[in-house]
């Protein structure tokens, strides 16, 4: 983050974590460290579309391990008047394949 810039906070929602747990393999460690990193560069990922009310919607798509699962994680990222912004990392998901499943 540059010095002209405001503070971002960065959250993981309940369902986002509760999806973690669910999916396990170190899923959540993962997500952890994109939301830490979302902290100091939050416009990481592809923009999806626009959301009401000044949020902006983003996609980004963290690789498998040999231990983890490729994820798919949606944020939004709200930055009303005045900032700082808030992320809230909302949905987590498995990456599927066309043809096959999520087995590594």
């Amino acid at each position: 983050m540059s010095d002209d810039q405001q503070p971002v906070v960065a959250e993981i929602t309940r369902e986002a974590h509760a999806r973690c747990l669910a999916i396990g393999r170190g899923t959540l460690e993962a997500v952890e460290a994109l939301r830490a990193e979302l902290e100091k560069n939050p416009t990481l990922g592809r923009r999806a579309q626009s959301a009401v009310g000044g949020m902006k919607l983003y996609t980004t798509r963290l690789e498998g391990t040999d231990a983890r699962l490729p994820l798919t994680v949606t944020y939004v990222y709200d930055a009303p008047p005045p900032e700082p912004g808030l992320i809230r990392i909302a949905l987590v998901s498995p990456v599927r394949f066309a043809g096959g499943g999520t087995e590594l």
